[in-house]
């Protein structure tokens, strides 16, 4: 069975489910970049998206929007145009923007730099959640002429996370390595590579990540931008608990159909996002950690009983 319907649709399926958009591009190449909602290949975010969900999730008290088109270009310039330094520092302070962003004023109120919600943590349903399949990025001069990651999750048009399936056959003796590899790949961390002084990725679709996810679908794994093959870890609950009844879609219930539902439908993602990403410095190295499936069900229910008393 082919890694498109063994792995790649079933998660699809799944998202959709879960109320996702999907934009299923199939299995070839693609040759037209508005099917997924963009001008070009070399946009690796995206921006009408990120325009009219952003407008629509800042409303003044009477319920009308505020934000300028100026302001919100000038947003997603900030967001994605981050130049000069490590992938690891632009990614934590986009991360910061997504937390709290200001504006210089607010033009129907006059009030001052007002504060402007890039993603609304507190309500996951105002936002807008799209899946791409074969998310093409035109690379010229590199390695190669593109990269195609297998699954690009965006929220509010900003691609949160990355996601690599391979399928587990005769001709690939680690199925799991090899897709870790290519997310190191697509994101230009691959040690041999800087070394030889190549360029083979994209590092600007990682600028906003906050998770990449490997997975054969009888195996799923989640990790940072900055983990290791062995900092990669299995979801292995799913918590909250109306979460876990839910249809299968290959019938079955395997490691990729508990992460995807365990940490991908729209309550739990931005909870992650939100309150378990931590930045902490290591051997003099900054590293990106998500908390594991133990500690978020840990503390959930533990807020959970404060907040009924």
């Amino acid at each position: 069975m082919s890694e498109y319907a063994f792995v790649e649709r079933p998660f699809l399926a799944q998202l959709h489910a879960l109320g996702w958009r999907i934009i299923d591009q199939g299995e070839g190449i693609p040759k037209d970049p508005k099917v997924s909602l963009r001008e070009s290949f070399r946009e690796v975010a995206l921006k009408e998206e990120f325009k009219e969900a952003v407008r629509g999730i800042n409303l003044t008290s009477d319920g009308k929007e505020w934000l300028t088109e100026r302001q919100l270009e000038d947003l997603f310039a900030e967001l994605t145009g981050q130049v000069g330094r490590s992938l690891i520092e632009v990614n934590r302070d986009v991360l910061q923007l997504l937390y709290k962003c200001t504006v210089d004023r607010n033009e129907l109120t006059g009030e001052e730099f007002p504060v402007v919600k890039l993603i609304d943590f507190h309500y996951p349903d105002r936002n807008r959640f799209t899946a791409i399949n074969q998310f093409r990025i035109d690379t010229p001069g590199r390695v190669k002429d593109h990269i195609r990651p297998d699954i690009v999750l965006f929220v509010n048009g900003l691609p949160l996370v990355v996601v690599e399936a391979k399928d587990a056959n005769s001709f690939t003796s680690d199925p799991m390595a090899e897709a870790i590899k290519q997310l190191h790949r697509y994101s230009e961390q691959r040690e041999e590579t800087i070394a030889a002084g190549l360029k083979e990725g994209e590092e600007r679709l990682f600028h906003t990540n906050q998770l990449l996810i490997a997975t054969t679908g009888e195996h799923a794994r989640f990790g940072t931008i900055t983990s290791g093959p062995e900092h990669f870890y299995e979801w292995k609950c799913i918590h909250p608990e109306r979460y876990a009844s839910y249809a299968l879609p290959l019938g079955k219930e395997r490691s990729q159909e508990v992460l995807v539902q365990g940490m991908l439908n729209k309550e739990v993602l931005l909870d992650l996002v939100r309150n378990f990403n931590l930045f902490m410095s290591t051997n003099e190295r900054l590293v990106k950690v998500m908390a594991r499936y133990q500690q978020y069900r840990a503390v959930s229910k533990i807020v959970g009983r404060l907040r009924t008393g």
